[in-house]
């Protein structure tokens, strides 16, 4: 049986980020590299959701199953908060 990958693409400020969802993985190369170039397994990292805001152009990649680290990037240097990528940590409330 023939396997299709589903990955998706999204360019950011400064990177190109590649989503495998069939195996729930990314990375992430610098602008003018060629994100069709041989990786390494290294090279990925897991990921657990991907959101992604239309209206401002910012997405949000969860790095734990518990949503508690999160990457947030934007695709739009006119829309972007901060400096570009930023990891984001988030305490646990009670509730979880």
């Amino acid at each position: 049986m023939e396997r299709m990958e589903r990955m998706e693409r999204i360019e950011s400020t400064h990177s190109i980020w590649l989503f495998d969802s069939q195996r729930m993985r990314f990375r992430r190369v610098p602008k003018g590299t060629d994100p069709a170039a041989p990786s390494l397994d290294r090279e990925w990292v897991p990921y657990f959701g991907l959101e992604i805001d239309e209206e401002n152009g910012a997405f949000t990649v969860a790095l734990n199953e518990d949503r508690t680290r999160l990457l947030r990037a934007w695709r739009d240097e006119s829309t972007a908060t901060g400096e570009g990528t930023a990891e984001l940590s988030l305490e646990p409330t009670a509730e979880t």
